[in-house]
């Protein structure tokens, strides 16, 4: 039997961890024209979320768009790219959709074919003088006028959203609002992992975003339900598995789904041999990731200054202390709260470190901190 745990990648139908509560909630919202903000800190499965939102949908003939703010580098190539998913959504046929492209003002139909000789229609700006914002507005409106036509509901997900701040934030933010409160047959979920961006946008007063629409925190998938997942598994697997281990396998993946998974993986191949998981199959998993992953993780390392260093190891050690407190400061010797909050920066900067919504930081990658504990051992070894 193929291992039924996967991660890093999109996690689809039975291999997608539950998440039935929030299907359906946002099923509901979807089909009743709703706009929510999905706001998700990284590794708790937006993504594969999203992708079985639109599965379910379309299954019921409602068309979807899916666009990924982090695969367009600009706003030309995001309003392009909105325009041509969303007439994708509605006509598959390639020379339909090029007529329906060609009648557009701001864009014009882009043909790629591949080497197998199959074509792709896309959009891009009608000419390099073209203003991309208009381009953006004129292909939402499209959209509109394409559902509207058919009497139907479309879904349009902006996937790392908080990334919209690329493109002039403040002045497109003010534009999609605009056309977003016009649209009567498009439903739109932004969907973001930078959580302290995404609460900022749509909870201040003065922003463009502000209570645009529901605002919607994806949390830990509920122990009960993920037990019954995770041992379910591994019973149709033919393994033995000892009671209290999957509990276990939550404690050491602290709930992210993504960490679960893959000590999940890990703890499958480990076993596979006697289909029998042991409590040292399970404490060995983290420390094995980690050592998988110890190539990136030294690159890492050693890109990051001492005192950065020193900064990952006291996170490490006091997980529950914020940085910025006076126990904190005192007990690990890191300087003054500006040294600190500089290297918090650059360390968020580079990706290692996130600004939680209950305030603390945390490493990004908790199987990094496995690393850094070794780290740790050689040197009171040596």
């Amino acid at each position: 039997m193929d291992n039924p745990f996967r991660y890093g990648r999109i996690v689809r139908g039975k291999y997608f961890a539950d998440r039935e509560k929030e299907l359906e909630d946002l099923k509901r919202e979807v089909l009743s024209g709703g706009r929510v903000f999905l706001v998700s800190p990284r590794r708790f499965g937006k993504t594969c979320l999203l992708f079985n939102l639109i599965d379910r949908l379309r299954e019921k003939d409602t068309p979807c768009a899916y666009l990924d703010l982090n695969a367009c580098p600009d706003l030309a190539e995001f309003s392009g790219a909105v325009t041509a998913e969303t007439a994708r959504a509605i006509e598959s046929n390639a020379d339909k959709l090029s007529k329906m492209l060609a009648t557009l003002t701001h864009l014009r139909p882009r043909v790629t074919v591949s080497p197998d000789g199959s074509m792709t229609i896309g959009a891009e700006m009608s000419s390099p003088s073209t203003d991309p914002l208009a381009g953006l507005i004129e292909g939402l409106d499209h959209a509109e006028s394409l559902a509207a036509r058919q009497s139907r509901r479309m879904l349009i997900v902006f996937d790392e959203f908080s990334d919209i701040s690329k493109y002039d934030g403040e002045k497109v933010e003010k534009a999609l609002r605009s056309a977003i409160q016009r649209h009567e047959h498009l439903s739109y979920i932004m969907a973001g992992s930078e959580q302290s961006v995404m609460i900022s946008m749509i909870r201040e007063t003065g922003r463009p975003f502000y209570r645009l629409g529901r605002v919607m925190e994806l949390g830990p998938i509920p122990r009960k339900e993920y037990a019954e997942f995770i041992s379910g598994w591994f019973e149709r697997g033919g393994y033995d598995i000892p009671e209290g281990a999957v509990q276990r396998i939550l404690d050491l993946g602290e709930d992210v789904p993504h960490n679960i998974q893959r000590l999940c993986h890990a703890i499958w191949e480990a076993a596979r041999n006697d289909a029998e998981v042991t409590t040292e199959h399970i404490e060995r998993a983290p420390f094995e990731i980690a050592q998988q992953d110890s190539p990136l993780y030294e690159i890492l390392w050693q890109n990051a200054s001492q005192l950065q260093r020193s900064l990952l190891i006291a996170l490490v050690e006091d997980p529950g202390l914020s940085p910025l407190s006076k126990e904190f400061m005192l007990k690990h010797g890191l300087g003054p709260p500006s040294s600190i909050q500089a290297s918090l920066r650059s360390l968020m900067k580079k990706g290692l470190v996130i600004h939680a919504i209950g305030g603390n930081y945390e490493l990004t990658d908790g199987f990094m901190g496995y690393w850094i504990r070794g780290v740790l051992k050689k040197r009171s070894e040596l």
